[in-house]
């Protein structure tokens, strides 16, 4: 702006200087003796402002073609930022509907991580189940392993023994005996110092509340009872309890009850 100031003043001193050229030098109005013709002055005069005119339209027209050049320029850069402005527009709504995208896909994989991680605590527990059953299981069958060993012991010890004669003599069938005789025999075998010790026979795979109410009027209330129970006791309790045949061997009750015992200890 002070480029432009600066070339105003030289334009007007330009101007001053070159109308005294005018007067003094060339039409001769400076002198004294001039002083008288003032119609001369006047036309010089005349002609000095006609000059300063042209040379004002002249200044003008070169200014307005720069302006019109630089405004020009202007509107065609005003028109490359208004292109610029519509493309990073566009731009930022196609970002916005991305980003509306990967919130959604977000929401999506959050709940789809929440369901995972339910679904991890189920199978973690589930599994935490499933090992302590086939605990359970391992312990059961080696117990049944032992006593399967066992019977096979006794088995083959009873092999090795001798024969005993098929000659002997048939024993006299005895009188038979009522289930109330058969089951005061069979609580008497019990002592009262087992009676103290009272299990929770339901415990054991095959007992029920019914049985375990029988199995006590029978005077059995404990594991280390049931775990002593010889073929002839378990004969005996089936009759006694009216029991289905072989569900004592089957269930293996002396098994169940002597890992728990052991299992007490």
């Amino acid at each position: 702006m002070r480029i432009v100031y600066a070339l105003i003043v030289l334009f007007l001193i330009a101007c001053i200087a070159f109308a005294r050229w005018y007067l003094c030098d060339i039409r001769g109005l400076c002198t004294y003796e001039a002083a008288t013709h003032t119609t001369e002055k006047t036309v010089a005069i005349v002609e000095i402002l006609l000059m300063l005119l042209v040379a004002f339209l002249l200044g003008f027209a070169v200014a307005w073609l720069l302006r019109d050049r630089a405004i020009r320029s202007s509107y065609h850069q005003l028109s490359l930022l208004q292109k610029e402005k519509t493309t990073w527009h566009e731009q930022l709504e196609m970002l916005e509907k991305d980003n509306q995208s990967a919130r959604k896909h977000l929401a999506e994989w959050q709940h789809e991580a929440h369901q995972l991680a339910e679904q991890k605590k189920e199978l973690t527990a589930t599994a935490q189940q499933a090992q302590e059953e086939t605990e359970t299981l391992k312990r059961r069958y080696n117990h049944l392993k032992e006593e399967t060993d066992s019977l096979r012991d006794i088995i083959t010890e009873l092999k090795k023994q001798p024969a005993t004669s098929t000659q002997t003599v048939a024993p006299t069938a005895p009188p038979p005996i009522s289930a109330e005789e058969k089951a005061a025999i069979l609580k008497s075998r019990f002592t009262p110092t087992t009676w103290q010790t009272r299990d929770d026979l339901t415990v054991i795979s095959g007992i029920g509340p019914v049985i375990q109410r029988k199995l006590n009027e029978l005077g059995i209330y404990s594991f280390q009872q049931i775990s002593e129970f010889t073929p002839e006791l378990v004969e005996q309790v089936t009759d006694a309890i009216k029991f289905f045949p072989g569900r004592i061997g089957r269930d293996n009750w002396i098994g169940q009850a002597a890992a728990l015992v052991r299992y007490r200890k």
